[in-house]
């Protein structure tokens, strides 16, 4: 059981720069919060400047050379096209949270826009990192020991300027199940891959691959706490596919439409999926009408009751995040520069607006330490 306190620390990943000529910001790098659970209140503490952000994790893992073991560690991507040479970021983080750059690793690919840590059943580290531009995925050993991999995602599907070819958007790890999920927006596809140390070499095995509707555009994964199902948010048409695990194969149980007043149905710009704490509630973030959508979670039918949908209060809601209580939800709006903080109903899963953060210029992703 998480011991409940006052205060938690929180990590703020924002664009510094444009990536092209209509996407990116003006951040200051990563930005280092407390947050006041009891009062809702987001006080910043420090930031780090380095390039584009866009998103980080923490993560603790002891007895490493590159990193000092008493202490726990922050990775992040600085994501640009593959001709400026993208880079992955670790840092260790100080008792007064502020982070001293460990070392970089390049990044053999192009707009790198997620990763994930991740331990398998084996007991081996690693870090995997999907790239939209160039299609690839990269897989590094946290220790350094072995050299990353790349895995190329090849294809494409039937939006005209979307789905031209692949752009690999998120790896989500499934403990429950030891295998690494990668969500191709260009492919409509999600690709399951069994991830090892085969002697000293990372070897990656394609397990399976899900389809998911022509022209949806798979984004971002998530598990509910228990691991019972999981939900993959489709970027372009709003959708989420609920999917579980039986028999060793990964099975979308059901796919549920965005309800979400006012959203175009060209591109919807589905960014992020969050599942509640408790398990009962299911998140979502809408760009092209600034929203956050409200699911409940039948788990005797597994499916999801669209319930509301919530007007952020700011400009592209790319990111947001549940805080360890689970009683707060945050935004960042990349192009309003602002946060907005919600208080979350934990009977119903509503929310209430309590406040806007303004100033904190292109948030982008969250990661509590």
């Amino acid at each position: 059981m998480n011991t409940v306190k006052d205060t938690y620390i929180l990590y703020v990943g924002t664009y510094t720069e444009m990536i092209d000529e209509n996407f990116g910001g003006h951040g200051a790098g990563i930005n280092c919060f407390e947050f006041n659970a009891s009062t809702g209140e987001l006080k910043l503490l420090n930031q780090t400047f380095q390039i584009n952000p866009s998103y980080l994790t923490v993560f603790n893992l002891n007895n490493t050379s590159e990193t000092n073991a008493a202490e726990p560690c922050l990775v992040a991507v600085a994501e640009v096209v593959a001709s400026k040479k993208p880079a992955l970021y670790f840092y260790s983080i100080h008792q007064d949270h502020s982070l001293h750059a460990s070392y970089t690793a390049s990044i053999n690919g192009g707009c790198p826009c997620q990763l994930t840590f991740f331990k398998s059943n084996e007991g081996d580290a690693f870090i995997a990192i999907a790239c939209y531009e160039t299609g690839n995925i990269i897989v590094y050993d946290v220790h350094a020991k072995m050299e990353p991999i790349s895995i190329q995602h090849s294809g494409h599907s039937q939006h005209p300027a979307r789905q031209t070819a692949a752009h690999a958007h998120c790896v989500c790890f499934d403990a429950a199940t030891n295998k690494l999920l990668v969500a191709d927006l260009g492919l409509d596809q999600v690709v399951v891959y069994s991830i090892q140390n085969n002697k000293g070499k990372i070897e990656a095995t394609e397990i399976q691959i899900m389809h998911t509707p022509a022209g949806s555009g798979p984004r971002h994964i998530c598990f509910d706490r228990n691991q019972h199902f999981g939900f993959i948010l489709n970027e372009l048409n709003g959708t989420i596919c609920l999917i579980i695990h039986e028999q060793d194969q990964y099975l979308i149980k059901d796919i549920f439409p965005n309800n979400a007043p006012n959203s175009t149905n060209v591109d919807r710009g589905a960014a992020a999926i969050r599942a509640s704490a408790n398990g009962k509630f299911v998140y979502t973030s809408i760009r092209s009408n600034n929203t956050i959508s409200l699911y409940a979670l039948d788990p005797i039918k597994a499916s999801l009751d669209f319930i509301e949908a919530y007007p952020t209060g700011g400009d592209t809601p790319r990111d947001f995040t549940l805080d360890p209580t689970g009683n707060w939800l945050l935004v960042g709006h990349q192009y309003s520069d602002t946060i907005s903080i919600f208080n979350v109903n934990s009977y119903n899963g509503k929310l209430s607006l309590f406040k806007i953060v303004e100033n904190i210029n292109s948030p982008v992703s969250f990661s509590w330490a």
